[in-house]
C-alpha cells in the first residue's frame, strides 16, 4: 500500500529526501581529492585476516605476482607484506609525439585505468602474539596465505576441574 504524506511537513520531507539523494550521489561518486573513498577502497593487496585456536591466517590477493616478487616480515605485532606489481600495459607517452627517448613509441589512449602498478607495502596488525620463527607462506593461484602460529601463551589451554 503506498504511503501518502499530508500536512505542512510535506515540503520539509521532500527537501530532506532531496538532500539525502544529493548526499548519497556526492559520496558515491568517483573520488575527488579523497571524497567518497571508503577506507579499504584502493588498498592493495586486499586481505582477509582470521584466527583459529592455533594460528592467525592472513590471505592476500596478489594476482600476477610470483613468490620472488613478495617480501614478508613479522615485526612485533604486525605482518608486513611488500612487493612490486609490474607494468603489463604500455604507459601513455609524454607530451608530444611519443618520442621521449629517441625511439618511436606507440601512442596509447586509456579509457579506464583501475589496476595499479608499482611498489606496495601493507602493514597488517596481528590480534595476538605469534611465533615469528614458525610463520609459513604459500602462493597458490594468486592468493597468498600466511599462517602465523600463535605464541604458546596465547593458545587456549584446557584447565582441569578438581573436586574437593
Amino acid at each position: 500500500m503506498p504511503t501518502f504524506r499530508q500536512g505542512f511537513a510535506l515540503p520539509f520531507d521532500e527537501l530532506r529526501d532531496e538532500l539525502d539523494r544529493f548526499w548519497t550521489t556526492l559520496t558515491a561518486a568517483p573520488p575527488l581529492h579523497g571524497w567518497g573513498v571508503r577506507p579499504a577502497e584502493g588498498v592493495f593487496p586486499a586481505v582477509n585476516v582470521r584466527e583459529d585456536d592455533a594460528a592467525v591466517i592472513v590471505e592476500a590477493e596478489l594476482p600476477g605476482l610470483d613468490a620472488a616478487d613478495i617480501d614478508i616480515t613479522v615485526a612485533g605485532d604486525e605482518l608486513v607484506l611488500k612487493g612490486s606489481r609490474p607494468e603489463t600495459c604500455p604507459v601513455p607517452p609524454a607530451e608530444g609525439n611519443g618520442d621521449t627517448d629517441g625511439s618511436k613509441k606507440e601512442r596509447v589512449t586509456w579509457h579506464r585505468r583501475e589496476r595499479g602498478t608499482g611498489a606496495f607495502e601493507r602493514r597488517i596488525p596481528l590480534p595476538v602474539a605469534v611465533e615469528a620463527g614458525r610463520v609459513e607462506a604459500r602462493l597458490v593461484d594468486g592468493v597468498l596465505t600466511v599462517t602465523c602460529p600463535k605464541a604458546a601463551e596465547c593458545q587456549p589451554r584446557k584447565v582441569e576441574v578438581r573436586t574437593a
